[in-house]
């Protein structure tokens, strides 16, 4: 991947880089804000912090305890854009991370879902599906989910880290 260089005169249709190589965060972009200290998301406690990618708890409004987010350090849409050592990485974290979840939730799968519409940043959302339960696949994913407390999203990250550091 070639190295970019940094913007020197910023056009008004185009979002201001922030953050220093090699991430070259976006002014524009909520992920990239959220990693710079800009924003904060209250209640989403970190798991792993890795060379390419942070893994945290999901938003709580938004999702059901145990729910987890992999998102890249660096700004980029999709695998395409990835690196070989960040694909290398993901893999590793995943093949960790997918039983870690299963055994701290007790799920029977672990859903991948990853859009990057509203947030045009990698983000992989991890969701826990137990085995009860009628709905299955796209329509799972769909319902509304029981949000999280703050407390419940913080016990099951510190359940998930265990279990991944034991794998």
């Amino acid at each position: 991947m070639p190295q970019k260089t940094p913007l020197k005169k910023q056009s008004r249709k185009e979002p201001a880089e922030i953050g220093p190589a090699p991430w070259y965060h976006r002014s524009d972009c909520h992920i990239c804000q959220l990693q710079d200290g800009v924003i904060s998301q209250l209640g989403a406690p970190s798991i792993l912090k890795a060379k390419h990618f942070l893994v945290q708890h999901a938003p709580l409004k938004q999702s059901n305890a145990g729910t987890v987010i992999v998102e890249s350090r660096r700004h980029l849409l999709d695998f395409g854009e990835m690196t070989p050592a960040e694909l290398a990485e993901l893999g590793s974290i995943l093949k960790r991370l997918v039983p870690a979840v299963k055994a701290a939730t007790g799920a029977h799968r672990v859903y991948f879902l990853a859009l990057m519409e509203r947030v045009p940043h990698f983000h992989l959302w991890l969701v826990p599906k137990q085995k009860q339960g009628r709905l299955k696949g796209a329509a799972y994913l769909a319902r509304h989910p029981v949000p999280a407390t703050k407390k419940e999203a913080e016990a099951m990250a510190r359940k998930i880290r265990r279990q991944y550091d034991r794998s």
